[in-house]
């Protein structure tokens, strides 16, 4: 990865307090579809360059404003994009991914605390005509579309700049927003015990349960994959009036996994939940390597208590060299389900007196 000789992205939430001094709030009405329309700061002195009005296809950026400081947009330059998704995917790893085709070496890729959506950035270097290229994404999904804000230009100038950029990709908002998150309508799962809610896209079935008072279901999706995903969700209600310690959960899946043929390359790791960030009752979420017979691949754990009730969700998600679009989907998929999954009362069970 290319070396700057100093970090490259930083927080820069000092220069709020001097915001109206340094920038003007631009509101842009694209051509192509009005509920495009939206406002960010924008430096004082900055012009629109640029903006677009052609719709392409699903999956492609439409650039919807370019802003820089005159009209060489090599410098330092503002870029607002709309991408309409087909399917529920983690958008962090979407732009990661899609810059890693285009050679850019990635030094972060992070969920960002949720303001009216959540957010999340993407930052990388790369090297164009013998000079490097700093480039910073904040962006989130509204009602199907991917929006971004990418401030780039130059690394020799990206520190004398990067402040006054920063703000311009967290306060973009939406003029009309929907707030809806999910890209695909959302499916009901589940039953008895627990419910949950997939994308359109998934199927779930129930499995028989590993052990009395667990009720498991086993998700994958149904079209569009490549069959190197799985998602499985179980309840088991609390003994003794409390939940048993995720070590005790994760120990016995462990011994599950190798007796299926399937080994853990290290210890999980704790990581940030992403848009599950919030959910009442949310233990933890972790990631590790592993292995089976075949092939490594990667496994969440995401461990929630709620009500009487441990949810514990399992997700197998292949490495991002070998199909990246699945590993996109596994992880929006384990969010929805962790945020959607609520224990069941007994006289909605076909099994009630």
């Amino acid at each position: 990865m290319t070396k700057l000789s100093e970090p490259p992205f930083r927080d820069a939430s000092h220069v709020l307090e001097h915001l109206a001094l340094t920038h003007r709030r631009q509101g842009i009405l694209p051509t192509s579809d009005p509920t495009l329309a939206y406002s960010l700061p924008i430096p004082h002195g900055w012009g629109r360059v640029q903006g677009l009005g052609a719709q392409p296809d699903a999956g492609r950026p439409e650039i919807l404003g370019i802003f820089a400081p005159d009209p060489d947009i090599e410098g330092p330059r503002i870029i607002v994009s709309a991408t309409r998704l087909r399917w529920d995917v983690d958008p962090a790893e979407w732009v990661r991914h899609g810059w890693e085709l285009a050679k850019w070496d990635i030094a972060m890729a992070r969920s960002l605390e949720a303001r009216w959506h959540p957010r999340f950035e993407v930052g990388g270097l790369r090297a164009i005509d013998g000079r490097i290229e700093t480039r910073r994404a904040t962006g989130f999904v509204d009602n199907g579309r991917l929006f971004r804000v990418d401030v780039a230009g130059p690394a020799s100038t990206w520190n004398k700049h990067h402040d006054l950029l920063w703000p311009c990709g967290v306060l973009m908002s939406l003029d009309k927003p929907t707030f809806r998150r999910e890209v695909e309508p959302l499916i009901h799962r589940g039953g008895p015990h627990m419910e949950f809610h997939l994308p359109e896209s998934w199927s779930a079935k129930p499995e028989p349960p590993p052990w009395r008072g667990t009720t498991r279901w086993v998700a994958l999706p149904a079209e569009g994959a490549q069959g190197s995903v799985v998602l499985r969700i179980e309840a088991t209600r609390w003994q003794y009036d409390q939940p048993e310690p995720v070590e005790t959960r994760q120990h016995r899946l462990h011994r599950e996994l190798w007796d299926a043929g399937i080994s853990l390359g290290r210890q999980p790791k704790r990581i940030a939940p992403g848009s599950a960030l919030g959910t009442p009752g949310l233990v933890g979420v972790y990631v590790a390597t592993a292995r089976d017979r075949e092939q490594p691949f990667e496994l969440r754990f995401a461990h929630r208590d709620v009500e009487g009730w441990s949810f514990d969700y399992t997700a197998v998600i292949a490495s991002p060299e070998r199909c990246p679009l699945d590993r996109m989907r596994a992880i929006r998929a384990l969010e929805i389900a962790i945020t959607t999954t609520t224990p069941r009362p007994k006289e909605h069970t076909p099994h009630a007196a």
